[in-house]
């Protein structure tokens, strides 16, 4: 679909231009009579939000007391929606959001109202959605002007404080929406309306209300996915496309499905697919997005080569990625998944654990930021390694990961080169022992000696932030993962830590009424669970029950994980569930101030859309219960959004991956009722064989008590049944004689 052309709405903002004397004056007035309204934060559980709990902007958290605010003193929203672990996030809360004067323009302007899209993804997708109408594209923060209603006229992402180029910076676009707010109030009413039936539109394809075909998403379309993948494929450094660059697990699960023997697709095919994943992870294990010390990825590299990352680090991708690595294990056996795999999970043990807390879930995301600047606690001189590690492996070292006297990593917004230098392996370890004339065997030893070092210097350095929030949507994923990386590697402990997360989401996460919550954070549950939690968690639970049964675990606990799978599968289908279309909704249906209801495939950045994961999830379910119900309602889902992903592959990727795994589940037979034949009289009266059992029973008294009592029974037995035939052929002849009358 067009995105929206905001060109007509943008000039009206800026004809303002045209008013400089009125803009300065207000920024006059502002400045002379600033005032710090009351931050509604402190109150809040979220990092993110108490980040901002000190700034002089008058921020609410989303719900209704803003909403009742913004129409009694008719005033527009500003939603600005971020994550704790962003760097932008970070720029624009430190250069815009903590300054006074920014924080005047909208404190006169507008209800500001600050969320978590970690606590709120359903928010968080819908604004996303409807900012890349707006203007193609979308990011953190995110930033939405909104009527009182709660529906969104201007869109925006990262601003500035002051106008930069083409970039608009905050304190130029307050005063514009507040003129525009006084003096032409219909200009912003025409735009919020034709933003709405756009979006409106839009959402009516996404949620297969249009063009539903109800089938399946057909070989041809899946073959068209794989080439559209296969041309942006970059050849030489792994990944897809161009800068900055993703991992995209999304992608990579759907070619190792592709490379499957069972896939159906060709030889030459079912190659280039496992040669595509094989290259990406090596590449990006080379790379600086990967920490070649603490373990683990970052989000994201803003170079084509994998070297200069975003440094934050988000529990989703570890999940995804560990996933990835087990699947393409069970593909091609292969020491370099193993590896991979430790050092994912030693991340996860190690930052995103606390063995000293009552929590045996894991926090969602480590920052990249400190007050010494982005990344730099990962940074390393050539002249700090050299004081830390023995002289003799210092160089060794520096020529493994490219340490340079004068750095290698280059500031992103001034492209300036720094004295810092990022690790990524530069040679291998048989080209280092080539050029060193070292056996390859010593030089593993020495460079892993080396890290081992450093990591414990890098530990005494000013701390991480880290989301201590507990998500039952990514934990779901993270407990899967390491469920099905136990079973591929054979490793029982990953095992245990994904059952002691699954039994503490059980434990801590629903309420006393036995509705789940999506978020604990500090011994308190919040927020009601969405379509993603039951869905990631469910799947996850299903993988925990598999890897039990894989490690002969008792009947017992194989019961307890398929009972609560089957709760929360009915669950989920009964607060979400569409009943007229087929598929999930991704919120609930009484969710306040959302002008939508949402309802899509697509995935979104690392995270596989929610309705794509109840697929696999529920059709594991129906086979392992034999119900066809649940693999009835994941087809139904195909069926829902097959025609929307046919003709969109890649964002929907993971649904065509789901499709791939669906399988028709037959019903289960209702079991035949045994019926004994009615004794005889020969029978009732033959001597009864030598009892056998216990000592009790041996006397004769007993034995002839307990021949008694049977033939009691017996008696009883017969009796009944020739009564219940006596008045079956007594109402037969009845039924005969009206015949006849007749």
């Amino acid at each position: 679909m067009k995105p929206i052309n905001t060109s007509v709405f943008m000039s009206e903002l800026g004809s303002l231009a045209a008013y400089g004397e009125y803009s300065e004056e207000i920024a006059a007035k502002s400045a002379k009579k600033a005032f710090v309204p009351v931050n509604h934060l402190g109150s809040e559980l979220s990092p993110y939000l108490l980040q901002h709990a000190k700034n002089p902007v008058g921020w609410y958290p989303w719900g209704p007391e803003a909403f009742e605010v913004a129409r009694r003193e008719d005033r527009p929203i500003f939603l600005s929606i971020g994550y704790s672990s962003e760097h932008w996030c970070h720029v624009m809360e430190r250069d815009s959001f903590n300054d006074p004067e920014v924080a005047g323009f909208m404190n006169e302007t507008c209800i500001p109202v600050k969320v978590d899209r970690e606590e709120h993804p359903e928010l968080d997708n819908l604004f996303m959605e409807v900012c890349r109408l707006q203007n193609g594209s979308a990011g953190w923060p995110l930033n939405i002007f909104l009527l009182p209603d709660g529906r969104p006229f201007f869109c925006t992402t990262w601003l500035p404080k002051r106008t930069t180029g083409q970039m608009p910076g905050i304190t130029d676009l307050m005063p514009r929406i507040k003129w525009l707010w006084k003096v032409q109030p219909e200009d912003i009413e025409r735009a919020a309306n034709e933003l709405y039936e756009m979006v409106k539109e839009r959402f009516e394809i996404l949620s297969g209300a249009k063009n539903r075909t109800g089938g399946r998403i057909g070989k041809l379309k899946v073959y068209e996915a794989f080439n559209d993948i296969r041309r942006v494929f970059d050849i030489r450094w792994g990944g897809f496309g161009k800068a900055p660059k993703f991992p995209e697990p999304n992608k990579l699960l759907f070619l190792l499905k592709q490379a499957e023997e069972t896939s159906g697709a060709s030889k030459r095919d079912k190659s280039d697919a496992a040669t595509i994943v094989d290259v990406t992870l090596r590449r990006m294990w080379r790379g600086g997005i990967h920490d070649h010390l603490g373990g683990g990825f970052s989000r994201y590299a803003v170079d084509e080569r994998w070297l200069v990352p975003h440094f934050e680090k988000l529990l989703c991708d570890q999940a995804m990625l560990l996933l990835v690595t087990a699947k393409a294990q069970e593909l091609n056996q292969n020491s370099f998944h193993r590896l991979m795999a430790e050092d994912i999970i030693f991340c996860i043990t190690r930052y995103f654990t606390d063995n000293n807390s009552y929590s045996q879930g894991f926090r969602s995301a480590i920052d990249g930021d400190t007050p010494e600047g982005e990344g730099r606690y990962y940074l390393w001189n050539e002249n700090e390694i050299k004081q830390i590690l023995p002289e003799g492996d210092a160089g060794l070292f520096c020529a493994a990961y490219a340490v340079l006297p004068s750095g290698n990593f280059s500031n992103e917004v001034a492209g300036s080169q720094m004295s810092w230098n990022i690790l990524y392996e530069a040679s291998t370890v048989n080209e280092l022992a080539k050029r060193y004339g070292i056996k390859g065997s010593e030089v593993g030893k020495r460079l892993y000696e080396c890290r081992k070092l450093l990591l414990e210097y890098r530990d005494k350095r000013y701390p991480l932030r880290s989301d201590n929030k507990v998500l039952m949507g990514w934990n779901g994923l993270m407990i899967g993962a390491l469920a099905r990386a136990s079973v591929v590697f054979e490793q029982t402990e990953w095992r245990e830590i994904a059952e002691r997360a699954a039994l503490f989401l059980g434990k801590s996460l629903p309420d006393k009424s036995n509705n789940w919550r999506r978020c604990w954070i500090d011994g308190h549950a919040t927020l009601e669970a969405i379509t993603e939690d039951y869905a990631f968690f469910l799947w996850g639970v299903i993988e925990l029950y598999k890897a039990a049964k894989h490690f002969n675990a008792g009947e017992r606990q194989l019961n307890d994980w398929i009972t609560m799978a089957k709760t929360l599968a009915d669950t989920m289908l009964q607060k979400f569930w569409d009943d007229k279309n087929g598929g999930l909704y991704l919120s609930h249906e009484n969710s306040q101030y959302e002008f939508i209801r949402m309802k899509s495939a697509e995935d979104i950045n690392s995270l596989p859309s929610a309705n794509s994961f109840a697929v696999i999830a529920l059709n594991e379910l129906a086979m392992i219960l034999e119900e066809k119900n649940y693999s009835d309602q994941a087809r139904k889902i195909i069926g829902c959004f097959s025609h929307y992903a046919s003709e969109n592959p890649l964002a929907c990727i993971s649904l065509l991956t789901a499709d791939l795994i669906w399988k028709p589940v037959k019903k289960k037979p209702e079991p035949v009722p045994e019926v004994k034949p009615i004794p005889t009289d020969e029978e009732l009266n033959a001597p009864e064989p030598e009892l056998t059992v216990q000592n009790d029973l041996k006397d004769s008294d007993s034995r002839r008590a307990a021949r008694a009592a049977r033939r009691e029974r017996a008696e009883r037995t017969a009796t009944s049944d020739r009564a219940e035939r006596a008045e079956r052929r007594s109402a037969r002849a009845h039924r005969t004689a009206r015949t006849r009358e007749r």
